[in-house]
């Protein structure tokens, strides 16, 4: 047995012996690399191995279970004519990859948003993305010394929002192309073209006559600017368009939209510890999509019942088109205001008003309207990026316009939400 196991012994220490004189004789191998952390553009980036470039992933998972009214149809038709109650599932995972350069941070953002609407009101079971296209890409684009290309948020709009849904406010993801110079001090300014074709709302008129008139071509893209302030105490942002509408009536004519707004967020420390006051103003002529109205509005509301179309139920259409060829278009103020508090550190509320009016009068007759709407939530955190809140959204029809057919000018949603970022 001692024979053996001194057989067994030397015959390992002959292997190992030789197989540590043939590696001397090999390449050196290279060295394992292991991820390591990159602290220069906040928690959560790390090296691509190999590589200079530093990367975030994140993401997340949400459930929507909605109830509202069902708005009837003055005249007739189904007495329930949509769902009383939706569902919404959504997706989100994003990459954020940023590469120190010479000229600056190299950044390159893709965010794949997939949803499942069921229930609601155009009885959707598919899985979609949003914004209604072929693409799963809720925003890709890429930011390099001060140039913004690709696929992101409106250099319109402004943020953060305190609701999960605000009527009548523009939330929208775009192709865009922009410049912004950074002055220093938190001041900023951006100018660039982004995809007019997302932006309208319009309805089909008959030739020949006064009516709605569908745009044609899109000739020029719209222009979209801001001047920004961000600083210690909040942030504040000014910003304009103009949107350029052609169309065939009677004869060809063409003409600009336009519109501006006002944004201020300030921070209220002395509340709670990330309490904040939100407020806007807008005016819009010729593009209500900039106001949270009509097709091209964006993800602003999760609809069952058609409750949040109450407003849609007058004619929301960008301009019409009289005698002659000559546009008209439809202008409109939005106002909104809200506040974010939170109790603790695990519970919040926010509560918010909007109000709208829009000037919609059609070559003899009147379709003016105003509206205004109030949200209000309470959202528990139970563990860090975990939200578990449920919000009820009250809308209603303060003047109607003459084509305005629903039964009940007012209506309550109500929605519960659960939330995990990752």
């Amino acid at each position: 047995m001692k024979l053996v196991k001194s057989l067994v012994l030397g015959s390992a220490a002959a292997f190992v012996g030789m197989t540590g004189a043939q590696a001397a004789d090999l390449p050196g191998a290279e060295p394992v690399e292991y991820v390591k952390v990159c602290d220069a553009y906040g928690a959560g980036f790390f090296y691509i191995p190999g590589t200079d470039t530093c990367l975030l992933i994140g993401g997340l998972v949400r459930g929507d279970y909605s109830v509202g009214e069902v708005v009837r149809t003055i005249g007739g038709g189904s007495s329930k004519p949509a769902n009383n109650t939706g569902f919404r599932a959504r997706a989100r995972l994003w990459f954020d990859a940023r590469t120190e350069t010479e000229y600056g941070t190299v950044r390159t953002y893709i965010r794949a948003q997939f949803q499942r609407d069921s229930g609601n009101q155009s009885g959707s079971t598919a899985a979609t993305a949003v914004g209604g296209d072929d693409s799963v890409f809720d925003k890709a684009f890429v930011q390099f010394a001060g140039l913004t290309a690709g696929l992101t948020d409106s250099f319109w709009d402004f943020k953060p929002y305190p609701t999960f849904t605000n009527p009548f406010i523009s939330d929208r993801t775009l192709a865009v192309l922009a410049y912004t110079a950074d002055f220093g001090g938190g001041f900023s300014a951006s100018i660039g073209i982004e995809d007019g074709t997302a932006r309208r709302t319009t309805a089909t008129g008959g030739a020949g006559g006064p009516g709605f008139a569908d745009y044609r071509e899109q000739k020029y893209p719209d222009i979209v600017g801001n001047l920004r302030v961000k600083q210690g105490w909040g942030e504040a942002q000014l910003s304009g368009f103009a949107h350029h509408i052609t169309t065939e009536e009677i004869s060809r004519d063409s003409d600009w939209g336009y519109g501006v707004q006002l944004g201020a967020k300030v921070d209220l420390p002395f509340l709670g510890k990330g309490d904040f006051l939100w407020a806007s103003a807008a005016y819009s002529s010729g593009a209500l999509s900039y106001l949270g109205l009509g097709s091209g509005s964006g993800d602003y509301a999760f609809v069952v019942s058609g409750t949040q179309n109450i407003l849609n139920a007058n004619r929301l259409v960008d301009f019409e088109v009289g005698p002659g060829g000559k546009i008209r278009k439809t202008e409109a103020y939005a106002f909104n205001l809200g506040v974010l508090h939170y109790w603790s550190p695990k519970w919040r509320s926010a509560l918010q008003g909007t109000y709208v009016d829009a000037n919609v009068k059609t070559f003899g007759q009147n379709n003016d309207f105003s509206g205004y709407g109030i949200t209000t939530n309470i959202i528990w955190t139970p563990v860090k990026k975990l939200d578990i809140g449920a919000e009820i959204n009250y809308v209603k029809v303060e003047d109607k316009s003459a084509v305005y057919n629903l039964r009940d000018d007012d209506a309550f949603v109500g929605r519960f939400r659960v939330q995990r970022d990752f």
